[in-house]
């Protein structure tokens, strides 16, 4: 019997880790397969890129004022953020002689926010048909 319970105590633990690494890799968003530009705004948030379809992906961003919106350049392999999440871990100067290319279809998305479904939380406390503690 105690054999069953470590193998089954094995066995759960390592579908619990393969699912909080599943979950750490949704949280984190796209990876780059090869170098990439993404549009912004000038707060450095992610935009869709259609709001930088007058400047050129190779050609450079643009740092004038007058533009609203700027690309940024990812190295391959970097995260690319979600729609409205802050940029990082790149450039909006471009790297000479690298070919740049737009984010992935699949990195097109905006980060959801959390969604309460009930549980326990407040109503707990009826939970049962009682009304408050043993006091009561």
């Amino acid at each position: 019997m105690k054999t069953e319970l470590r193998i089954t105590t094995a066995i759960a633990a390592a579908l619990l880790a393969g699912a909080c690494s599943q979950q750490n890799d949704d949280d984190w968003g796209e990876t780059a397969q090869r170098a990439t530009a993404i549009c912004t705004d000038r707060n450095g948030q992610r935009v869709p890129d259609a709001n930088c379809q007058q400047q050129r992906v190779a050609g450079g961003g643009g740092g004038g004022a007058a533009n609203a919106f700027l690309w940024y350049y990812l190295a391959r392999s970097s995260v690319i953020p979600y729609y409205g999440d802050r940029v990082g871990g790149g450039s909006f100067q471009r790297s000479a002689n690298t070919p740049y290319f737009r984010a992935p279809a699949a990195a097109a998305m905006t980060r959801a926010a959390a969604i309460s479904r009930g549980g326990f939380g407040a109503s707990a406390r009826g939970f049962g048909g009682g009304h408050g503690g043993a006091g009561e």
